[in-house]
């Protein structure tokens, strides 16, 4: 019998371009954030979201989808009742590695529209916003980070899902 010791292939995120060495080490990009974000949101902040859009619903009866093609470009997350009863009920969440800009509230506002009445409203995390945010429209800013990184280490996926931090701007 044929017996193999191996371990499994992890890959390494890296947050400095010069460490990237494919297929070993990835640079830590946006897609990544995405998917950290999609485990991490509903057991933390989605209560305050829920909250925030005046949604008397148990987080449970959500899911928690990757991105959704629309006209107008991709939503990086997309959130829906599981059993929608008549209508369902959307929030989107838009993502961005760095700072939150006006264009940026912009897209979410556009794809909030185009999805019409069965939007409840968007989220918005970003790194850092500005001082004045308001967008005067249903959007949520969520500030994301990362307990105690060090940029010159190396991370594996888990490492960073256990590091991220979520929390809604006030």
């Amino acid at each position: 019998m044929l017996s193999l010791r191996a371990d499994t292939f992890v890959p390494k995120l890296v947050f400095e371009k010069r460490k990237v060495k494919n297929p070993e080490k990835f640079y830590f990009q946006e897609l990544i954030l995405q998917a950290l974000i999609r485990k991490k949101i509903q057991k933390t902040i989605f209560n305050e979201v829920l909250e925030y859009f005046k949604l008397n619903y148990d987080p449970n009866e959500f899911e928690i989808l990757g991105e959704k093609a629309l006209p107008e470009g991709y939503v990086d997350i997309f959130i829906k009742l599981k059993h929608p009863a008549g209508s369902n009920r959307y929030i989107l969440v838009e993502i961005k590695t760095g700072r939150a800009q006006r264009k940026d509230i912009n897209q979410l506002k556009t794809y909030i529209t185009e999805l019409g009445s069965e939007t409840i409203g968007g989220v918005l995390i970003a790194k850092d916003f500005p001082k004045t945010i308001s967008s005067g429209f249903s959007i949520l800013p969520v500030r994301y980070y990362f307990d105690n990184l060090d940029v010159e280490r190396e991370y594996s996926y888990i490492e960073l899902l256990n590091l991220l931090r979520l929390e809604v701007v006030k």
